[in-house]
């Protein structure tokens, strides 16, 4: 869609300009260098956001962080209101010049703290700074474009067929949403999409091993910080205002750690008790593998593998700082353990799509695809036959995911039980609340209906 009145950015744009040298970075020009390093995957959104923000001003800080989050989340709408506006190939623009659009049309679209003359003046002077006069020009045009004709746009969108108008209003790509509608239906699916789009409560464990409760909640309150206690799982807090609550010392003295209400699940049914012996397959950033060792109370032993040398690093500084004691961290491949050794207990909570945990991980809808999916099931079936051997008999194995994809799930699970008779599915009725089971032997947890990340797990005893 274009308006012959207003001035057409020219097509030859969709040749890459030549940049000029980095100028001092500002707030947006930092948002945009995020978007583009993310979208050209240089790095992971939550890495770029942790480490290259804090020279900013806490009031910059919230507005990349929240101008990055954003546009990631909303991207696919953004994207199809800059193409309807676009004279040309607009998936041909280079990314900085796309970048600088959807992050311009997020602030017009979302946010109102900026006044749209500002937003564009700045959107404007990035470009001309970045590459020259005609970039500057043709982003000037879109945008203005886009400030006329949003509301012909926002009727265009309505017009839609019912498929495209879903990933189109709530931004998520086709394929995916496909998937859903054949597996969840349309009204689920329906939900699951504005969810993913929700930005997520941040959930804490409090850390039984270290945290002295009263004191811990006095702090908190000295503070100011609001929290709740989850009311299916009291080890759990929902902090209200995570910027506040990061001001207190709790996350470095390892009082609590930040993880979804979630990542409890493999932990309860794995069960851990004092002087057993564990192994924790795919371990790093530490959560599950610090809530064992507060199961085991100081006693028995946790082996915990991570494949990367750096991750099983942090792992083991976690962990110290958990209060843990008796644990072995090893940079080792689960598909391939280095011991022979068996464990009362094994935990494998495998590398999946992570389609459970979309509001929180904006960038991945993005970076996956359909044959994702069939690639790690196939890594998840090598690391199941590897940890088969790993349990003694009688032992537990704890299989658990974050994502909501059955043949990550149900489907690894039939072929493991198919090809290890000596392995049976337990009822898990009497272990959690009814309203997290699937069926009787499998938990299946979903943003829309749960309130947290969306999961997967189930128990297997080994019987001989």
């Amino acid at each position: 869609m274009s308006d012959k009145t207003l001035d057409q950015p020219d097509k030859s744009n969709s040749e890459p300009p030549e940049a000029k040298p980095p100028t001092q970075i500002d707030a947006r020009t930092k948002i945009v260098d995020i978007l583009t390093r993310v979208e050209t995957r240089q790095s992971y959104t939550d890495k770029l956001l942790e480490r290259e923000i804090d020279e900013f001003s806490d009031a910059d800080r919230g507005l990349i962080t929240e101008v990055v989050n954003g546009v990631l989340r909303w991207q696919y709408r953004l994207d199809w209101y800059l193409s309807q506006l676009y004279v040309g190939e607009y998936e041909n623009l280079i990314p900085d010049v796309k970048n600088n659009l959807r992050s311009s049309a997020y602030q017009l679209m979302y946010l109102d703290k900026v006044p749209p003359y500002a937003v564009l003046n700045e959107a404007v002077e990035i470009a001309k700074n970045k590459y020259n006069q005609k970039t500057a020009n043709l982003v000037n045009a879109i945008l203005r474009n886009f400030l006329r004709q949003q509301k012909k746009l926002e009727y265009v969108e309505l017009q839609l067929d019912y498929l495209d108008r879903l990933c189109v209003s709530y931004s998520h790509p086709r394929w995916m949403v496909q998937r859903w509608i054949e597996q969840f239906g349309i009204d689920e699916t329906l939900e699951l999409c504005k969810a993913n789009n929700r930005r997520p409560k941040v959930t804490v464990r409090i850390n039984k091993l270290l945290a002295d409760e009263e004191i811990l909640f006095r702090s908190l309150e000295e503070y100011g910080v609001a929290v709740e206690r989850h009311p299916d799982f009291p080890e759990f807090l929902i902090v209200n205002d995570f910027s506040e609550f990061r001001k207190t010392d709790l996350l470095r003295k390892g009082w609590v750690s930040v993880q979804d209400v979630s990542t409890a699940f493999p932990v309860y049914l794995l069960d851990p008790r004092p002087s057993e012996t564990v192994l924790d397959m795919c371990a790093a950033p530490g959560g599950k593998a610090g809530f064992i060792l507060e199961r085991l109370q100081g006693q028995g032993m946790l082996m915990a593998l991570d494949k990367h040398v750096n991750r099983a690093q942090a792992l083991a500084e976690n962990l110290k700082r958990y209060g843990g004691e008796h644990f072995l961290v090893l940079a080792a491949d689960a598909t391939r353990l280095p011991t022979r050794k068996q464990f009362d207990k094994v935990l494998l909570d495998a590398p999946c799509t992570g389609l459970g945990v979309l509001s929180k991980r904006v960038d991945l809808k993005w970076k996956r695809t359909l044959q994702d999916i069939e690639n790690m099931q196939k890594l998840q079936n090598e690391m199941l036959n590897s940890a088969a051997g790993a349990v003694k008999p009688g032992g537990l194995l704890v299989y658990s995911t974050c994502t909501i994809e059955r043949e990550e799930n149900e489907e690894v699970i039939e072929q493991f039980l198919g090809r290890r008779p000596q392995f049976r599915k337990e009822s898990l009725e009497e272990i959690v609340p009814h309203k997290y089971l699937w069926d009787k032997g499998s938990i299946r947890t979903f943003p829309h209906k749960h309130g947290m990340d969306g999961s997967f797990a189930v128990r297997l005893r080994k019987t001989e």
